[in-house]
């Protein structure tokens, strides 16, 4: 995929909790995907797209494009459960703007499953 030529930096997670945050060194969108036995419909990526507008990703088992350079964080989920992730990112390339804080453009879920 494209995005694999432009991402510098991986990170690796395992039991991932956070408050909201903003990632001010990335360049542009990060890309990632969770993986575990968390129930479904739990531990998705909630960004902030507004004041009054909050979407999910459900990256579990599936790439998410997601610009960490809005407030976002991972939902709860069941902290007996296991949930890993890989999150890749770029740091050191051309910026890219953000653009609007819209669904359309910010927020895309790719349709690549891993697994069953």
């Amino acid at each position: 995929p494209d995005f694999a030529t432009r991402c510098t930096e991986m990170a690796v997670t395992f039991g991932f909790t956070g408050s909201p945050h903003i990632d001010k060194q990335n360049c542009g969108p990060f890309y990632g995907l969770a993986l575990g036995d968390f129930a479904e419909g739990t531990g998705q990526v909630c960004v902030e797209c507004s004041a009054r507008v909050l979407a999910t990703v459900d990256t579990k088992n599936r790439l998410g494009r997601i610009d960490g350079r809005y407030p976002h964080w991972v939902m709860p989920y069941d902290a007996d459960e296991e949930r890993f992730s890989l999150i890749y990112y770029e740091t050191g390339g051309k910026f890219v703007a953000p653009g609007p804080a819209d669904l359309v453009s910010r927020l895309e879920t790719l349709e690549l499953e891993f697994g069953a």
